[in-house]
C-alpha cells in the first residue's frame, strides 16, 4: 500500500533563560493582525494569545532529500523544515517536519521510527542529523551553556525520553475496509508493520481496547489516535488546504500547546524530586501555571477541543498535574506542622518558665507574710514544701480540665 506522510518529530527542554543562539537561517514568526483576528474566531482569545503572544516561534527551511540506507532497502525522505518554540517559564520545544511520498507503509513507518530512537542512531543517520539536528543542538547549547555534540547517543535532546514525540499525517488510498482502516490506524500509531491481525504481534484484544479508548472518529473520510508518544491522523483524499489546517492548528496549535503543558509539569517535577528549588517556590509556579495557562476549553468550535482533550488524556498531563500538586500542598502541610510543633515546643517551654517563676514569688510572698521559720525547721524547708504543693496544685487542675474536654 503506497501512501503520503507528513511527519513532525518533536523534542523539548527546559533551559535556566531565554533562547538564544538563532542565526540568521532562522526566521521569528510574527502574527498580523488579521491572523490574530481569525484566531479569535475560532479559539478563545485567552488561548490565543498564548499561542501568538506568549509562545514565540522561530522557523528555519531546509528543504533536503535524504536516504536512510537499511541493509535490505532505502527509504528517501525530505527534510522540509524545522520549527522551534519558546513558551512560558523556558520552556523550549522544537519540530523537524519530514514527508515521505508514495511510498510502502512498512517503509515509512520504519524510516519513522529509526529517526525517533535519537538514543540509537546510527552511521545512516549522519545527514539527517547534520541537516536537522544539529541546528537544534547549536540553539540547545547557547541557551543551557552546554557542550553537546552530534556524537553518540542524542537521547538528551529530549528532557524526558529517549526518542522524539511524533505528530503524523498519512494520506492512504480510498476505499480501505472500515475494519482494515483501524488496524491501519493502530499500526501507524504504533509505527508498527501493517500485517493482518491474526499474524500482529498485539492480540486482538488490546488493540480494540487501545483503539476504544485512543481512536477519534467525527467525520468520515479521516480518524485519528492519539498516544503517548504519537499522535496520527489518518486520511483519504484530504484536500490540501485542510492537510495545512491541519497542521497550522492541530499541530501548530494544540498538540503544542499540550507539550508544553507536558514538559513544564515534567520540568517542575525533576526539581522537586532533586530538591533543587525550594518547594515553595515550585508552589508558586504551579498555581501560575494553572491559572494562565491550564484551559477547560479552547475553541468556540467542538473539534479542536475534542482533539486537545485526546491529546491531554494521551500524555497523562491532568494526572501528571494532579499528583505533583498533591506532593506539593503535602510536603508544604508537613513542613507548616513540624513548624508549628517547634513553635509549640518553644511555647511550652516559656509556660514552663512563668508557672515555675510564678510558684517562687507566691511561695516568696507567703514566707513574708507568715515566715516559713515559724513553722517548719528553716526557709528552705518551707521553700520545697509550699512550692511542690503549688505546683501539685496546678498539674491537678490541668489534668482535670483536659479529661472534661
Amino acid at each position: 500500500m503506497l501512501i503520503d506522510n507528513t511527519g513532525f518529530l518533536c523534542g523539548y527542554f527546559s533551559a535556566p533563560k531565554a533562547a538564544q543562539g538563532f542565526d540568521a537561517n532562522w526566521t521569528r514568526t510574527t502574527c498580523s493582525a488579521d491572523e490574530r483576528a481569525m484566531l479569535n474566531n475560532y479559539y478563545f482569545p485567552e488561548f490565543a494569545q498564548c499561542m501568538t503572544d506568549e509562545v514565540t516561534l522561530y522557523t528555519r527551511d531546509i528543504n533536503k532529500e535524504c536516504v536512510l540506507a537499511f541493509e535490505d532497502e532505502k527509504v528517501p525522505f525530505r527534510i522540509v523544515d524545522i520549527r522551534f518554540w519558546e513558551a512560558p517559564f523556558h520552556i523550549c520545544l522544537y519540530a523537524i517536519q519530514v514527508q515521505f511520498r508514495q511510498l510502502e507503509f512498512n517503509s515509512v513507518t520504519r524510516a519513522l521510527n529509526a529517526l525517533r530512537n535519537c538514543a540509537y542512531y546510527q552511521a545512516m543517520h549522519a545527514p539527517f542529523i547534520e541537516a536537522a539536528l544539529a541546528p537544534v543542538i547549536a540553539v540547545c547549547n547557547a541557551t543551557t551553556g552546554t557542550a553537546h555534540t552530534a556524537d553518540g547517543s542524542l537521547a538528551w535532546m529530549v528532557e524526558s525520553g529517549n526518542k522524539f514525540k511524533l505528530f503524523q499525517i498519512l494520506q492512504v488510498p480510498e476505499g480501505i475496509e472500515k475494519g482494515d482502516e483501524q488496524l491501519l490506524l493502530y499500526d501507524a500509531g504504533t509505527l508498527a508493520r501493517h500485517t493482518p491481525l491474526s499474524t500482529g504481534i498485539n492480540s486482538p484484544a488490546y488493540i480494540e481496547q487501545v483503539l476504544a479508548d485512543h481512536r477519534i472518529s467525527v467525520f468520515s473520510g479521516w480518524s485519528g489516535l492519539a498516544l503517548l508518544d504519537t499522535f496520527t491522523l489518518l486520511s483519504e483524499n484530504t484536500p490540501e488546504w485542510v492537510m495545512k489546517n491541519w497542521q497550522k492548528d492541530y499541530f501548530e496549535k494544540v498538540y503544542i500547546y499540550q507539550l508544553f503543558r507536558k514538559v513544564f509539569l515534567y520540568s517542575v517535577n525533576l526539581h522537586y524530586r532533586r530538591r533543587s528549588e525550594e518547594v515553595t517556590e515550585l508552589e508558586k509556579r504551579l498555581d501560575q501555571f494553572e491559572q494562565q495557562y491550564s484551559y477547560s476549553a479552547i475553541s468556540y468550535n467542538f473539534l479542536p477541543n475534542i482533539i486537545s482533550e485526546a491529546i491531554e488524556k494521551s500524555l497523562h498531563t491532568q494526572r501528571d498535574y494532579d499528583q505533583l500538586d498533591r506532593m506539593i500542598n503535602k510536603e508544604i502541610e508537613m513542613r507548616r506542622n513540624q513548624a508549628e510543633e517547634k513553635t509549640n515546643h518553644f511555647l511550652t517551654f516559656l509556660t514552663c518558665l512563668t508557672i515555675f517563676s510564678a510558684i517562687y514569688d507566691f511561695a516568696s510572698l507567703i514566707n513574708e507574710s507568715f515566715g516559713y521559720e515559724t513553722y517548719f525547721p528553716n526557709d528552705h524547708v518551707g521553700f520545697r514544701l509550699v512550692g511542690t504543693t503549688l505546683l501539685l496544685v496546678i498539674l491537678v487542675v490541668y489534668l482535670v480540665l483536659n479529661r472534661k474536654k
